[in-house]
């Protein structure tokens, strides 16, 4: 139960900030936001891990309305906002788990919240680092560059030993 009314928790927050940044869109990402909302109380509910993703495509479509709108190609809120939806749908599809009746032993939950502690700071870190490099005026030079394609390959290389561990 904790894990899904974090979910909801996460939702509601990343809802919130969308709504509050696009007051000329509030019609458009209120009610995408309110049906993706809709969707994830019917995927816990049901137990259904199909429709995890449905809530997340809502306001993730909502937040790109939200900045078309606005006119800004980029958003210093934007790793948080990703972030949030990316631990929103995590709890969500972990909740649904811990209803089957296998229980999963404490060391695979131990392993499992760390593993999505680690996802959810690394991406953190490689998505504030891409906004700061979106933001950076063109023709910055050679080294943006490669230091924008070092940390897409680090965070490949960061998810697959994760994946491994686990």
């Amino acid at each position: 139960m904790t894990l899904a009314v974090g979910s909801t928790v996460l939702y509601g927050g990343v809802l919130v900030d969308v709504i509050a940044h696009a007051s000329k869109a509030i019609p458009a990402t209120g009610a995408l936001g309110a049906a993706g909302a809709l969707l994830l109380l019917v995927a816990l509910a049901r137990a259904d891990a199909g429709l995890v993703a449905w809530p997340v495509a809502c306001l993730g479509t909502a937040y790109g309305i939200a900045l078309v709108v606005q006119g800004r190609s980029t958003d210093g809120a934007a790793p948080l906002v990703a972030v949030g939806l990316f631990l929103c749908a995590e709890l969500a599809a972990w909740s649904i788990d811990e209803r089957l009746a296998i229980r999963a032993e404490r060391a695979v939950l131990a392993r499992r919240a760390t593993a999505l502690g680690a996802l959810s700071f690394a991406s953190l870190a490689v998505a504030a680092l891409v906004v700061v490099l979106a933001s950076a005026p063109v023709g910055s030079g050679l080294a943006w560059v490669i230091l924008g394609a070092a940390s897409a390959v680090g965070i490949v290389g960061i998810a697959v030993s994760l994946a491994r561990r686990i």
